[in-house]
């Protein structure tokens, strides 16, 4: 079944509630500015105060500011930030340069993700890449470890492989236009000495980031069950603090079901869906460390049971 399919069988007054929710608000964008200065805030107390206690707490804050950027540029991919071809475009653009991603070459890999999710033509399912059966369970638990460095050659290669000539034409000029800034960005950094600045203020800072990013990336669709819309996507509601620096991308099923909801209503989507999820034994955990616990013990192949308030939900 389709999620098309699946949402022609809600009554009407839901389907009307949900459509409600596809409405942009520009005001929702203002939440790039408080990750601007949460980075820059971060970063400065990094370099005013060299203590390691200090630092630690400076990393994961910037870290985690980094990754919500990486989420924001996956909303301005989605068209939801403006509704405007050229406006999310360079959106996900600058939004992407932080975190070493070309928004021209995930809006290729992702879009085809959503259209095949879990299926042999998604460029995200890595079980279509791994037919070995103990390597397949060796990469499941380096992922990890590597998972970011896997996505950052994954995407190129893979929009390369599967992109229309203007795509691929966008794609390469885009990471002409990176590669350029990074350099001019090193350039600057050693002529004004500020090398430390780039180390503890990004280089740092993006393994935290990268480590927040293969929890997300193991969560989404790892040990779910493949051919439903309801099934072969997880949600993690987790608390309103993770919440807010995942720019609720943690309600990940409830993006995979509308992905043109912004990120901002995603959890009005779950309120509406409660029921929906309970009959079809929908993934639903309520913490990353529990999902996580889940996904050591079962492994690759296994199956992660869909869990609500740590108790193991029915499935149907």
């Amino acid at each position: 079944m389709t999620a098309r399919a699946w949402f022609a069988t809600l009554a009407p007054e839901r389907r009307a509630a949900i459509r409600q929710l596809y409405r942009v608000r520009r005001s929702g964008n203002l939440v790039v500015l408080a990750f601007l200065g949460l980075w820059a805030a971060s970063a400065a107390l990094v370099l005013a105060v060299p203590y390691w206690p200090v630092r630690l707490v400076g990393y994961v804050a910037t870290g985690a500011a980094l990754h919500a950027f990486g989420i924001l540029m996956h909303e301005a991919v989605h068209g939801n930030f403006f509704r405007q071809r050229s406006g999310d475009r360079w959106a996900a653009f600058l939004l992407g340069l932080p975190v070493l991603v070309s928004g021209a070459a995930y809006r290729v890999t992702h879009l085809l993700h959503h259209r095949y999710t879990r299926e042999r033509r998604d460029p995200d399912e890595f079980t279509n890449y791994v037919g070995h059966r103990q390597l397949l369970a060796l990469f499941f638990y380096l992922w990890g470890v590597v998972g970011l460095l896997v996505f950052l050659v994954h995407v190129p290669v893979n929009a390369w492989r599967r992109c229309t000539r203007p795509e691929r034409f966008a794609v390469v000029v885009e990471y002409a236009a990176m590669a350029l800034l990074y350099a001019g960005a090193v350039v600057v950094a050693v002529q004004l000495h500020a090398l430390q600045a780039l180390l503890h203020g990004w280089v740092i800072p993006m393994a935290v980031a990268a480590g927040i990013v293969n929890v997300r990336g193991w969560s989404e669709h790892m040990l779910t069950r493949p051919g439903h819309p309801l099934t072969h996507t997880r949600t993690v509601t987790s608390n309103g603090v993770v919440r807010f620096f995942m720019c609720n991308l943690n309600y990940h099923l409830e993006h995979h079901l509308f992905p043109g909801i912004p990120w901002y209503n995603l959890p009005r989507v779950h309120a509406l869906l409660q029921d929906d999820y309970a009959r079809a034994g929908a993934s639903v955990y309520r913490s990353y460390v529990v999902f996580l616990w889940d996904a050591l013990r079962v492994g690759v192949h296994g199956h992660a049971p869909p869990r609500q308030g740590g108790q193991l939900c029915a499935e149907s």
